[in-house]
């Protein structure tokens, strides 16, 4: 739900609907029983002021683990942001991925690799150790990452 809320947030979406998903990323991690266990058993939510709409999303992401809704918003991004938010890497968002691809131009896993062993990546605004290391595994470096983490 929180890249939801990026996502419309950066693209200047319906103020009250980024505030809704924002609500709803704060009160998914507020929970003390897991929401797919609740989906699973066909109980509600529990969430407060939440609407039809977004239940039917936090379900389906509940139960599928993907969300059409979230694709459908990503397919609109540049090919670039897009390809980095196929790595799944967490705490990588629309934002970020919109930060790399301005900061560095291109986001293949070629130039990627480059960019960590340049220094180039954790010099992106919201880019540090722990998210370069993730970036890295993700795209297939690691042997790279563990030669360098020896030095």
């Amino acid at each position: 739900m929180q890249k939801q809320h990026d996502y419309l947030d950066t693209q200047h979406g319906n103020p009250y609907r980024i505030r809704a998903y924002r609500r709803a990323a704060r009160n998914l991690l507020r929970m003390r029983e897991p929401v797919a266990e609740r989906v699973a058993a066909g109980k509600p939510l529990g969430l407060p002021r939440l609407g039809k709409s977004l239940t039917a999303k936090i379900s389906a992401l509940a139960s599928k683990d993907a969300l059409p809704f979230y694709d459908a918003l990503c397919d609109e991004l540049p090919a670039e942001e897009r390809q980095l938010l196929k790595l799944k890497v967490p705490g990588l968002g629309p934002t970020i991925a919109a930060r790399i691809h301005r900061d560095l131009g291109s986001t293949d896993p070629a130039s990627l690799r480059r960019a960590v062993a340049a220094g180039k990546l954790q010099k992106v605004w919201g880019i540090g150790p722990k998210r370069t290391a993730a970036i890295l595994d993700a795209v297939g470096g690691t042997e790279a990452r563990q030669e360098r983490m020896e030095l």
